[in-house]
């Protein structure tokens, strides 16, 4: 079965992640799994891995690494030569340094590929891996918390609104029961384009202090729970 991957231009806003992220932001939302560093003269290819975070390199993703890796390698992939490569990169776009770069894209990951021409007619190339269930909400600001969402708070099953500039949780009286208000409070997040991981940072930021981790939203998943630092990624919990 041929893998599934599409190659293809960057938008402006993506150009940070050519580069390994500061610290704070590589853990923080992102999803920055590691990164391939490889030098490409004619035909040899020599390449290492370098993981960031192996919660996030499970069995699954290192089985996607290895095929397309082996695809771009191929009789008519991009790494198959320094010729092959030249003849793509006539198109691709440049980056702030001049270096040439491109994105691939796979169902379950982002890789970020950037290209330096060497002295001797070959290529240092960079290949940054970014986990999509993080990356993307992050791309497309899902990941920051909005200014008021409403949600159901677990110990008293209340129906309430939560606000960022006034921490204060505003209740409303309802005889509804639970699974009602609940759907109510999906409702009214959807239709405001709040996600289960905002809300459920919203919540915690509104209980500690919006300054907390907890208060961040891509410590969540896409059902609001939380992403548990102490246990395998969802992914490689599914390849085992």
């Amino acid at each position: 079965m041929k893998m599934a991957f599409e190659l293809g231009p960057f938008q402006p806003e993506e150009e940070m992640l050519f580069a390994q992220l500061p610290l704070e932001d590589r853990f923080m939302g992102y999803g920055a799994v590691g990164h391939m560093r490889a030098e490409l003269e004619w035909y040899d290819f020599n390449h290492m891995w370098c993981p960031e975070d192996k919660r996030l390199a499970g069995p699954a993703f290192h089985r996607e690494r290895k095929e397309l890796l082996r695809t771009l390698r191929g009789e008519n992939g991009v790494f198959y030569s320094c010729q092959a490569l030249s003849d793509f990169l006539e198109h691709a776009q440049s980056l702030a340094n001049g270096d040439k770069g491109f994105n691939i894209l796979t169902p379950g990951y982002s890789y970020c590929v950037r290209c330096r021409t060497t002295e001797r007619y070959g290529y240092d190339i960079t290949m940054y891996a970014y986990d999509n269930a993080l990356l993307l909400p992050e791309l497309a600001g899902l990941h920051e918390l909005p200014e008021k969402c409403f949600s159901v708070m677990p110990e008293s099953g209340e129906l309430v609104m939560l606000q960022q500039e006034r921490p204060y949780i505003f209740p409303f009286h309802s005889d509804d029961p639970p699974e009602i208000r609940r759907q109510v409070a999906d409702e009214l997040n959807e239709a405001m384009g709040v996600t289960k991981a905002q809300e459920a940072a919203m919540r915690m930021g509104v209980e500690h202090g919006f300054g907390q981790p907890c208060a961040w939203p891509w410590q969540y998943d896409q059902n609001g729970e939380p992403r548990c630092s102490d246990k395998p990624h969802k992914k490689e919990k599914e390849a085992r």
